[in-house]
């Protein structure tokens, strides 16, 4: 069995991710669901991160709306990498 390039696995992860996310956000991704999705235990663990500069996707403020919003396709590349990062201990 081939097996694909490293960079190619990692557009199909990004690629499946960024469909899941907007297609259940949109292109945004909305404060409610911001922090569940980078993985935070709670909001307020995402708000103390974000403080610190310790967020790893770019955040951003909408005028007239409360939280912190971040593009889909910039949390599916986060979460890509860490899934691939997972996987390197996965069973085989």
């Amino acid at each position: 069995m081939c097996e694909q390039p490293a960079y190619r696995r990692m557009n199909d992860l990004v690629e499946e991710f960024e469909a899941r996310l907007t297609g259940r956000y949109g292109e945004f991704v909305p404060p409610s669901a911001l922090w569940k999705e980078l993985g935070f235990a709670t909001a307020a663990s995402f708000r103390k991160a974000l403080s610190q500069a310790r967020v790893e996707v770019e955040v951003f403020d909408i005028a007239g709306r409360r939280g912190s919003f971040a593009r889909a396709l910039d949390v599916a590349h986060w979460q890509a990498r860490v899934y691939s990062g997972r996987r390197r201990h996965a069973k085989q």
